[in-house]
């Protein structure tokens, strides 16, 4: 274990530095982030572009009681990002429109950058991603239409803000530099995201879930999708510090190990038990190779890693390909040797199942091996000087990245 002073002026110094990302197309892919191979505890500077502002047709779908309620289509625009930090976390605009161009939904989205790799799709081409977990509170206008679908009923109690978590997939063809996405945002029912003890605790809307995804195109809305469970040693975790009298983070080296994901029970969280069995509970079990360890206690705020089935896009010529989608958070032990404390801590994030051909970007270290095709990615809750936060807006300084 490294002395505080040593710590803190590496990572002072990884902060001042910059990397030039230049705008563009080929030259920008199979671009490590600058994540593998070095020491424990480590700081370093993450390499990683942000997501450009893009349009894209999209869906909103309201849940009830495990199953689709309704489904509307809408456009979503992301743009005005932030000034980048160095662990490549920023934030954008959202506006989510209907089909004359009204607005019906607007906030701010923090992403939070979780990991790369590359795609090979059907006519051999290659494509890197770069994954971003991302939450915020988006605002609804007049022209959102009315609760409990599709506005939820917690919108007004609570300042006219609803807290949504997920993901923003960007995908660059590394041959003709075309940019694609693909992205999901949840607002859970009240056991998750409006628990109590929190901020925007209540009774609101237990038996409903909202999710907005992209694209629209080729997506087939659905509660029952593949659950994640197995065994796997490609897996990290990574630990994103803030240096001490200061309101800057820096990132640290990812963390390899080992994990497991043992499937405990399909049921339906928000509502009866005889509705779709859209959720699923596992535990999850992480070591390594610093002696980060995660492990899941069964609370005191998630019983564990739980995950809700949404839909997948059904196209194998178009990205993502045939590729299915989850939502998920999980309450887990956590065991963070660089700072020598263990804690229980919320999570929230995505996993996505399928897809293309997936490889780890060549690097010295990583040879660009295989992927196991499910991806599940998360970030832990934490709310400024209060810790674990379950309702609000938060930042996260553990991410979680697993493949099965």
């Amino acid at each position: 274990m490294r002395a505080l002073a040593a710590r803190t002026a590496s990572m002072t110094a990884a902060a001042l530095l910059t990397v030039a990302f230049a705008s563009g197309a080929s030259a920008q892919c199979l671009v490590p982030d600058n994540l593998s191979g070095g020491p424990c505890c480590t700081a370093t500077t993450v390499q990683a572009p942000r997501a450009p502002n893009f349009q894209q047709d999209s869906l909103a779908i309201c849940w009830k009681d495990c199953d689709v309620e309704m489904i509307s289509n809408c456009k979503a625009v992301w743009s005005s990002p932030t000034p980048m930090e160095n662990c490549r976390n920023y934030e954008k605009r959202l506006r989510l429109k209907d089909g004359s161009g009204v607005v019906k939904w607007n906030g701010r989205m923090k992403f939070r950058y979780s990991r790369t790799w590359v795609e090979t799709d059907t006519t051999g081409v290659d494509r890197q991603i770069w994954r971003y977990l991302v939450n915020g509170d988006l605002r609804p206008t007049t022209a959102a239409g009315p609760a409990p679908c599709p506005v939820p009923p917690c919108t007004v109690p609570n300042g006219n803000k609803v807290r949504y978590s997920g993901y923003v997939d960007y995908a660059l063809d590394c041959v003709g530099g075309v940019q694609e996405f693909a992205w999901m945002l949840t607002h859970a029912c009240d056991l998750i995201d409006h628990a109590p003890g929190f901020p925007r605790a209540g009774v609101f809307h237990p038996d409903r879930t909202y999710t907005f995804v992209g694209p629209a195109a080729g997506f087939v809305v659905g509660a029952i999708q593949p659950v994640e469970a197995g065994a796997g040693s490609l897996e990290a975790v990574r630990r994103i510090a803030r240096i001490p009298g200061t309101n800057i983070d820096t990132c640290e080296f990812e963390e390899r190990g080992q994990n497991s994901l043992t499937l405990l029970q399909e049921f339906c969280l928000c509502g009866p038990t005889v509705g779709p069995m859209q959720f699923a509970l596992s535990d999850l079990k992480f070591s390594g190779s610093c002696g980060t360890s995660v492990s899941t206690p069964g609370g005191p705020f998630l019983p564990g890693f739980i995950s809700q089935g949404i839909g997948g896009w059904t196209d194998p010529t178009t990205y993502p390909g045939i590729e299915r989608l989850r939502w998920n958070c999980g309450g887990y032990d956590y065991g963070d040797p660089c700072v020598g404390i263990a804690s229980n801590e919320v999570f929230f994030g995505v996993t996505t199942a399928g897809g293309w051909l997936a490889r780890q970007v060549p690097t010295p270290i990583d040879p660009g091996v295989l992927l196991p095709l499910t991806f599940i990615d998360q970030g832990n809750s934490l709310k400024a000087n209060l810790g674990t936060t379950m309702n609000k807006p938060y930042r996260s300084d553990h991410i979680l990245n697993l493949n099965y």
